[in-house]
Formats: structure tokens, sequence, C-alpha cells
């Protein structure tokens, strides 16, 4: 493997995702915390299905666009923003739950997560390499 790979050090890889997903954690159980408090009227119960149909699939989903992605700043941001939204659509059938989960989900987005993981520099050459061998094979031998 090049030394130039993001993966070569897998180690590193694991820990900010570890560390991606104790974020979330956190932000989503202060989030819980004030929905609680506002007067949301979550049980326990609840918390549990809140952790399997959001909070679950959110992690998945900023940890393979913080994977992948090859921008940064705003342009990160404002992505994942939009991507952790879809896991809140059941919520739109119980309109005074859903403001303090949608605005947990943009705070995460827009202020908490590390962007991005790998960082665009050294995850280019290697996509290059991929779409180069991948255009290759395709050709065929000559």
């Amino acid at each position: 493997m090049d030394p130039s790979t993001p993966w070569r050090n897998l180690g590193l890889i694991g820990l900010r995702l570890a560390d991606l997903a104790v974020r979330y954690a956190l932000t989503f159980a202060a989030v819980l915390l004030v929905a609680s408090a506002a007067g949301g009227g979550f049980a326990a119960s609840d918390v549990r299905g809140f952790v399997v149909l959001v909070g679950i699939p959110s992690v998945a989903i900023c940890a393979l666009h913080s994977l992948f992605s090859t921008r940064t700043g705003t342009a990160f941001r404002g992505r994942l923003a939009g991507l952790l939204l879809p896991p809140l659509w059941f919520l739109l059938f119980f309109p005074p739950l859903l403001p303090v989960p949608l605005l947990g989900q943009l705070l995460f987005a827009l202020c908490v997560v590390r962007a991005p993981l790998l960082g665009p520099p050294r995850i280019r050459p290697l996509v290059r390499r991929v779409l180069g061998a991948a255009r290759g094979r395709r050709r065929g031998p000559a």
C-alpha cells in the first residue's frame, strides 16, 4: 500500500470514528434531555426508539460521509446537515416533537462533528488511483 494513502493508519481512523460516535452520543443525550425538559413527553421506551431510528442511522451516515467526503468547511457541514434530516422522517407525524431533535441534528452537523475525518489532500490521490484502475479494467487489454 502506498504510504500516502489515508488508509495506512487504520488505528487513527478507528479512533476518529470512536470520537465521532462519542460526540454524537453526547449531543444526542443533550438533545433528549432538552426535549424532555421542554415538555416533549419522552419516556424510557421513546429513548430506545430514538436510538434505533435516529441515533444509529445518523452515526452511520456521519461516518460514511466523513470518511469519503473530499470537501471541507461549510460545504462538508452543509451536506452533512442535509444528510442527517432523513432519519427524522417519522417525526413529521408528531409535529410537536420535531423541532428539538431537528435542531440537535443541525447543531451536530454544523458545530460538533470533525470535518472530514481523513481530509481531502490525502484521499484525492487514492480516488484518482481507484478511478484510473477502473478505467484501465474497462478498456481491457489492447
